[in-house]
């Protein structure tokens, strides 16, 4: 019950009549930024993302495996910061308890293993797995929706468009993603052509039915193609740029 209480709280956050503040901002790629973590989450976003690899028994976060540093791992950057903070707001992510934050993993490596391993880790953050404003979301390498139900039920899941999900394995979705490539060749300027604004706005329909928000990766990342995605009901705003996007919306008032 207490999972799916935060799943509606999140859905009432990013819904398409939403009002766009903070809460929408999801912060691709954070652990490359000067300061993983801290800055996304003084920003209230609601979706910070790492890359993990597997690798010698842990778990570190980086692009490519070629960048992976002694000593950052998804449990120093991620979840012990995030424990600390947890505790200090009497188990909520946020210090206002009205807000959400998805920790998204994206899985690198071969995605049982992966996963298997990030549970393991995450059962010694007993605060973490049981905050009802703190979601644990997995993408990447997933393994197979058949297989979902074999983990804990505070591990959600990156749904992909396309798919025919069963209503359990729905109910373990988090979001819809999708590459914005696949979809459209728009650079963020001029319009749209009809054929493309079609294409986006039938899977972003089609998650809406499933009572799922949507987000593409990949999206032209600047204010023109922000307000234009806000337009076509694109729920969760991929950025690389967390204080301009969120300096966007409010100095807009969205």
């Amino acid at each position: 019950m207490i999972r799916y209480l935060s799943l509606f709280m999140f859905l009432w956050q990013a819904c398409p009549a939403q009002l766009y503040t903070s809460a929408a901002i999801f912060a691709h790629n954070d652990y490359e930024k000067p300061i993983p973590f801290q800055i996304a989450y003084n920003t209230q976003v609601g979706f910070i993302e790492a890359d993990v690899f597997l690798k010698e028994g842990d778990l570190f976060v980086a692009h490519e495996n070629k960048q992976i540093q002694k000593g950052k791992t998804l449990e120093t950057l991620y979840l012990n910061p995030l424990n600390t903070l947890v505790e200090k707001n009497n188990g909520n992510a946020y210090a206002d308890r009205e807000k959400s934050l998805t920790l998204m993993i994206d899985l690198k490596t071969e995605g049982v293993a992966t996963l298997n391993l990030l549970v393991t880790e995450l059962q010694k953050y007993t605060r973490l797995i049981e905050s009802k404003t703190l979601l644990i979301t997995v993408s990447g390498n997933m393994p197979i929706p058949e297989l979902w139900r074999d983990y804990p039920d505070y591990i959600h899941f990156d749904g992909r468009p396309g798919i025919s999900y069963t209503p359990e394995q729905q109910s373990r979705i988090r979001l819809v993603s999708a590459n914005f490539n696949s979809y459209s060749t728009w650079n963020g300027k001029g319009e749209l052509s009809t054929v493309e604004e079609q294409k986006i706005k039938q899977v972003i329909e089609d998650a809406h039915a499933m009572n799922k928000p949507f987000r593409f990766w990949a999206i032209p990342d600047f204010p023109e193609s922000w307000k234009r995605l806000i337009e076509l009901r694109v729920d969760i705003l991929n950025t690389d740029d967390v204080l301009a996007l969120a300096a966007f919306l409010k100095e807009r008032g969205y």
